[in-house]
């Protein structure tokens, strides 16, 4: 299947996404640049694109428990915010590990990661990774690593490096996906270009009520 999309798309996609995390940051929200590698995973390739996508909305989960309470009585514009795409390794440019390569055909998951304030997590996403990775990978689960780093500037480019799976046919913009979603939206994935356009006009005063559920 063909996953070519114009260029004009794609460009018109990061803006959007850059402005999703830049409106976040400018009402507290850290972001964070994530890295999903995984273990050798059985299936063809759409069911290893599943599994991919399942684990991480698992990961995502777990996160909601360590920032709320009760998750299910926080608005979605209140959630952290993961704007996931897929990726492969560029050979051309980089040096790559031969795990990176082999597994999975080189199939990553990039994930900008927008973390709100006012939560019950009382550190960063990064230290909360670098400290609680055994909870989440392992050689018996889906998940062999999480990279997880601090955006401390140059916001554009990161996004545009995160989802820079979208401008190949390899994965392309179809593969994407983002978290939160609302019950509605996890019975299939057309909802979720509804969802995008919703959550991408939120308007600050909605950004800043929902920093901190009631």
């Amino acid at each position: 299947m063909d996953n070519t999309v114009p260029p004009s798309m794609i460009r018109d996609l990061i803006t959007g996404y850059t402005k999703m995390a830049t409106d976040r940051m400018q009402w507290g929200w850290e972001p964070t640049l994530l890295t999903f590698m995984f273990n050798q995973l059985r299936g063809s390739p759409s069911n290893v694109e599943q599994q991919m996508q399942e684990t991480i909305e698992a990961v995502y989960a777990k996160i909601l428990r360590w920032c709320f309470r009760k998750p299910r009585n926080v608005p979605v514009t209140a959630m952290p915010l993961w704007i996931c795409t897929p990726d492969y390794p560029v050979h051309k440019y980089h040096k790559q590990n031969f795990r990176d390569i082999a597994l999975n055909g080189g199939r990553h998951v990039h994930a900008i990661a927008l973390m709100p304030p006012g939560t019950n997590m009382r550190t960063t996403l990064d230290n909360h990774f670098d400290h609680e990775q055994i909870r989440y990978t392992g050689r018996d689960r889906p998940l062999w690593h999480i990279d997880a780093w601090p955006i401390q500037d140059n916001l554009p480019f990161v996004v545009d490096y995160g989802v820079k799976g979208i401008k190949t046919p390899r994965a392309g913009v179809d593969a994407m996906f983002i978290l939160p979603r609302t019950h509605s939206e996890m019975e299939g994935r057309r909802a979720e270009k509804a969802y995008l356009s919703d959550i991408v006009s939120v308007d600050p005063e909605r950004l800043r009520s929902g920093s901190r559920p009631k």
